[in-house]
């Protein structure tokens, strides 16, 4: 049954997939299955953008799509943690104000500029996907990237440390090095959202170059 519960919270928090609703912040428990939720909403993602492009023959609209649902179906919660670590990171404070610049719900220029270049790079690495590959791209990089950070957050040893490391690529993990520098030691949820964000985006960017010798745009 705990497993279960822990399942359901993960879906809940980290989604906005009909599941029971998780009234406190998830547990390691329920952290566990993010990478599982990273699965589920990559291949929804995924299926959406290629369903676009079935109807409409354009690539650049199957990406958008991708984009939307990616960032939508996760409830936004990472891309939330990736313009929190903006706004914070590179401000000029001590690492405690930094803190709670993160923890305002309000959004600055550091997170307006921040999302811009990750929205440009991200379309970008999605255009370069032929859509019928987007359903399994998706599923691959959203379940590679939260894993990543599960191992990187939850790791008791040297060996979750590297594939913490393997699976988050280095982007992920330099993150992380970053915003652990940036705040005195200190690490929150934000910044593992940051982590998965960029970490995705990324790995994105590689994956046609790894499966696809020659990446085309696709129109």
């Amino acid at each position: 049954m705990k497993l279960l519960r822990d399942l359901a919270d993960a879906f809940s928090y980290f989604s906005i997939l009909p599941v029971r609703h998780a009234d406190d912040p998830p547990g390691d428990g329920a952290i566990a299955f993010l990478p599982l939720v990273g699965l589920v909403v990559g291949a929804l993602a995924g299926f959406g953008a290629y369903g676009a492009w079935l109807i409409t023959h354009s690539g650049f609209a199957a990406a958008m799509v991708a984009w939307v649902l990616s960032i939508g179906l996760s409830g936004a919660i990472h891309v939330d943690g990736f313009l929190d670590c903006c706004d914070g990171l590179f401000a000029t404070a001590p690492p405690q104000r930094r803190l709670e610049i993160m923890r305002d719900p309000h959004h600055g220029t550091y997170a307006i500029v921040g999302m811009a270049i990750v929205s440009v790079l991200w379309l970008y690495a999605l255009v370069q996907i032929p859509p019928d590959m987007l359903p399994v791209t998706l599923s691959v990089t959203g379940t590679i990237s939260r894993w990543g950070s599960v191992l990187l957050r939850q790791h008791r040893h040297w060996l979750g440390a590297v594939l913490g490391f393997v699976l988050s690529g280095a982007a992920g993990f330099l993150v992380l090095q970053f915003a652990r520098r940036r705040l005195g030691g200190t690490l929150n949820g934000d910044c593992y959202g940051a982590a998965i964000v960029v970490s995705e985006v990324a790995l994105l960017l590689l994956f046609p170059y790894v499966v696809f010798p020659h990446p085309v745009v696709w129109q």
